[in-house]
């Protein structure tokens, strides 16, 4: 209730946008800076209406100076600026339905039809009541707050990733300065080298030079006594000087027989001596062997050095397959245990091999490729033999001797035991493919099994199938299953399919008898270990068991290989061996970098 005769207190305005409070016209350079404040003039030029201030500063900025400017009796009474309609949009569902509700319960907006039909016994409240005091309202100031964090975030991102461009820049530019700078170290050695064999011919060259000079003036100061030894005798006959002839000759005999002599020494020092260049074979071995001035390694967020796949040519099985010794490794040194008995081998990681020690160590170890040493074994109640990959931190192991599987994990570079699985048969070789395990039994089969360990299938219809199955691997396609087998009647690689029928087979012309572990290659080709000591123990054979080219380069010294391993996205092959035998305990691995030309 008004009281009489006291004044009406004046309205106070809001400082933030959009109040109910707010007035009609207020003054837009203020308005741009997010504060409204209330109109007291115009500029005609600028067609915008002016705060107190602003017009004040309009007259004596040096830009807005000569402007038309209206005061506050004589501005438009009609807004600089149209004023936004606070509509509501159109419901998604129903278009000629306004989205005028908001849900508690589903925390959405609706219209009056999605109310009727869903939401008839839920919590709904008529959006002008709840948006009229929204603009204060705590929500919106944490929302405000997320998403001012959120936007600072995403600048800090942004600038990360400014600074990350610019120092991959940097470090690319200090790669190839490396590069470069070990080319002009390999150019300056070369140089040397040159201009060391250059000087050696040029000494040669000069030392026949002053041969043959010091040959000439000899064989010339001898002709030149000729000449006047036989004018004098010449001289003396015409003169028949009887006596002084006599004595003259049998002076100058004895001259001539000094200079027959001397002749004869000439025409032997006077044979032409040619030179030839033969090149450092040790070079030439270098420059066939490598392709390229060095490898290029990327750091880890562990700081750790892993090798990156080389840019090499598409791989593919009619091309050649080279393969290098870039390490060598000996178990023994590094476990600490008795001779280790390396029977199965699997990449984990890139960074990563699990190892079956098969002797009376009973253990799998985990080796770090980068840090070079073993990093966790696990010791087991029996003997493993092989080891399959299932994820990049679990996989499989075989136990001959207790007739089981054993599912293992690694966590942290530490393996830790999942679960066992008895089977109640000698398991050898492991497999993975399509949620399935493939085993090698004893007497000669391979089963097909769940990860459950359940027995879906025995490959071992035909008795003549197998003999003894040493290894099984499945191609990546998932469509065929290798089976090195070895034995006294069956040699041979058998590429199957599931239902056990033979598609192809691999016969080596020699050293059946002794064929081990098997593995994929990146062209579809599989690499076969023969555990004999020969230049071709590694035999490649394609998808379908046909002999392909393999090369191998670097000290391989004596070895019978065994177990084998592939890392597809390093390119590096992994075979345990032996140095003294096909029956010895393998305690070493080779490691291979591989290659196709």
């Amino acid at each position: 209730m008004e009281v009489p005769g006291k004044q009406k207190p004046k309205k106070t305005f809001s400082a933030s946008r959009g109040s109910a409070e707010d007035f009609l016209l207020f003054c837009i350079p203020c308005d741009r800076d997010g504060v409204r404040v209330p109109a007291k003039g115009y500029c005609l030029t600028c067609k915008e209406h002016l705060c107190d201030t602003c017009y004040k500063h309009h007259k004596k900025q040096t830009p807005s100076r000569h402007h038309i400017l209206l005061d506050q009796d004589s501005m438009p009474t009609t807004p600089s600026v149209p004023i936004v309609k606070d509509e509501f949009d159109s419901c998604d569902d129903h278009e000629d339905e306004k989205l005028k509700f908001y849900c508690k319960d589903h925390d959405i907006v609706v219209c009056s039809v999605c109310v009727t039909l869903n939401h008839r016994l839920c919590n709904v409240e008529y959006i002008p009541k709840l948006s009229k005091h929204f603009l204060d309202s705590e929500e919106l100031n944490e929302i405000m707050a997320e998403m001012k964090a959120l936007e600072d975030s995403y600048k800090s991102q942004i600038k990360r990733v400014k600074d990350e461009l610019k120092a991959i820049s940097q470090n690319h530019d200090g790669v190839i300065k490396a590069i470069h700078q070990f080319r002009k170290e390999i150019n300056t050695r070369l140089d040397e080298m040159e201009k060391y064999v250059v000087k050696e011919a040029d000494n040669i060259l000069l030392k026949q030079q002053t041969n043959l000079n010091d040959l000439s003036s000899d064989v010339q100061e001898i002709t030149d006594k000729l000449t006047e030894k036989r004018k004098r005798i010449d001289n003396l006959i015409q003169k028949n000087c009887l006596n002084k002839l006599f004595v003259e000759m049998k002076e100058t005999k004895k001259r001539v027989e000094e200079m027959r002599l001397k002749q004869k020494q000439y025409s032997r020092e006077d044979v032409f001596k040619t030179v030839s260049y033969v090149k450092n074979s040790d070079i030439v071995d270098m420059l066939d062997r490598h392709k390229q001035l060095g490898e290029l390694t990327m750091k880890t967020s562990m700081g750790e050095n892993v090798p990156m796949m080389k840019p090499t040519s598409t791989p593919s099985e009619d091309k050649m397959l080279n393969i290098e010794v870039v390490e060598d490794i000996d178990l023994n040194s590094l476990s600490g245990n008795t001779e280790c008995d390396i029977t199965g081998i699997e990449v984990i990681k890139p960074d990563k091999i699990v190892i079956c020690d098969n002797s009376s160590n009973k253990n799998i170890k985990c080796y770090d490729t980068v840090q070079k040493k073993i990093v966790s074994e696990i010791e087991l109640t029996e003997s493993p033999f092989d080891v399959a990959a299932i994820t990049d931190d679990k996989f499989v192991v075989t136990v001959p001797d207790g007739t089981s599987i054993h599912f293992m994990l690694l966590r942290n570079q530490h393996i830790v035991s999942e679960r066992k699985v008895n089977i109640n048969e000698d398991c050898y070789g492991i497999a993975y493919s399509q949620d399935k395990l493939l085993c090698c039994v004893n007497p000669g089969k391979v089963l097909i099994l769940d990860l459950q360990g359940k027995i879906l299938q025995r490959l071992n219809a035909d008795k003549s199938l197998f003999s003894y199955p040493q290894y099984v691997t499945v191609n990546t396609a998932g469509t065929s299953i290798y089976v090195s087998n070895c034995g006294s009647t069956v040699n041979a690689v058998k590429q199957l399919d599931w239902q056990g029928n033979i598609i192809n087979t691999y016969q080596p012309a020699q050293g059946g008898n002794y064929l081990r572990g098997i593995c994929e290659l990146n062209d579809g080709t599989f690499l076969v270990c023969l555990a004999q000591n020969s230049d071709d123990n590694l035999r490649r054979v394609s998808d379908s068991c046909k002999p392909c080219k393999i090369t191998i380069n670097g000290e391989l010294g004596s070895w019978f290989p065994r177990a084998v391993a592939y890392c597809r996205k390093s390119r590096r092959l992994y075979v345990s061996y032996s140095e003294t035998g096909p029956y010895d305990p393998k305690h070493r691995i080779k490691i291979f970098k591989v290659d196709w030309c």
